[in-house]
């Protein structure tokens, strides 16, 4: 143990109990009061009572000081440049990315050569198939940046929604009740091509096969019965997931978050490919 003892008003003497002990047998300490005793009983030892000792905690007792922060003023310059520079990036510039985003998937993807290579009708419904697909390759990538990626994912759907619900009033005059029950069908149809497509990308080329024909190519035409599958076309677009994901990999975290920027693979490369073969 490590003891403390007064030795006059204004010092204080740091000492170990064999050292205060040959202190006190040298020495006569006659009522000088000591500060706190180790043991529990007031003991007198020639003439000095031990229960004003005082207790030093050990090395492995002491906890270092805590670090206090450096604040700044409330609402000044440089607290907001501070929070600027060091919180990271801004969850609205996440969301403001994520509508972005969106836009690479609806409008900078080759719609008209989806149309014409998959003999896909001019609908609404075939424009929602292929960004549905480019959402959730999309999407696959974000969620590698955690919850930078998660917040600009939520952000990205959300202006799906949004696109979906502006060029529905374009497209027909309806009630508005109808209009957002069709778009709520919409979304139970996404969370489901979610976990089909996730199925398939999980598997092999033969496992994303079956998922792109249960959700794109069969609800393209949901009327027409006992469909046969066109192997070249669904053999097409399964190397074009598959390119297309490489692509993504291969992106970085600030041409996505920061600086959004996608350069789709061509469809004709992806065509090409697999003639080649």
């Amino acid at each position: 143990l490590i003891h403390f003892y007064k030795r006059n008003m204004n010092t204080f003497i740091l000492s170990t109990s064999r050292l205060l002990n040959r202190e006190l047998r040298t020495k006569a300490y006659e009522s000088k009061p000591l500060l706190q005793k180790v043991i529990g009983a007031p003991v007198s030892y020639h003439g000095i009572h031990t229960s004003s000792l005082l207790y030093c905690k050990v090395p492995s007792e002491i906890k270092p000081p805590e670090k206090k922060q450096v604040e700044l003023a409330d609402d000044s310059f440089m607290k907001r440049l501070y929070k600027k520079v060091f919180s990271g990036v801004p969850k609205s510039k996440l969301k403001a990315t994520g509508y972005i985003l969106l836009t690479y998937c609806s409008q900078q993807q080759s719609l008209e050569h989806f149309f014409k290579t998959f003999d896909m009708p001019d609908t609404f419904y075939s424009w929602f198939l292929v960004t549905e697909l480019h959402v959730w390759m999309l999407s696959c990538r974000l969620m590698h940046e955690e919850e930078y990626g998660r917040i600009t994912r939520n952000s990205m759907v959300e202006a799906l929604w949004k696109d979906c619900e502006m060029r529905a009033k374009s497209l027909a005059d309806i009630p508005s009740s109808l209009r957002s029950k069709q778009i709520l069908s919409l979304s139970e149809e996404f969370q489901a091509a979610l976990f089909i497509y996730d199925e398939g990308i999980l598997g092999g080329d033969k496992e994303l096969a079956n998922a792109l024909w249960r959700r794109f190519f069969l609800c393209m035409r949901e009327q027409e019965e006992n469909q046969v599958p066109d192997m070249e076309k669904v053999a097409l677009l399964v190397n074009y997931v598959r390119a297309t994901m490489k692509m993504l990999d291969n992106t970085d975290a600030a041409s996505l978050l920061i600086r959004p920027s996608i350069q789709w693979v061509p469809l004709e490369t992806s065509f090409h490919a697999i003639a080649n073969e």
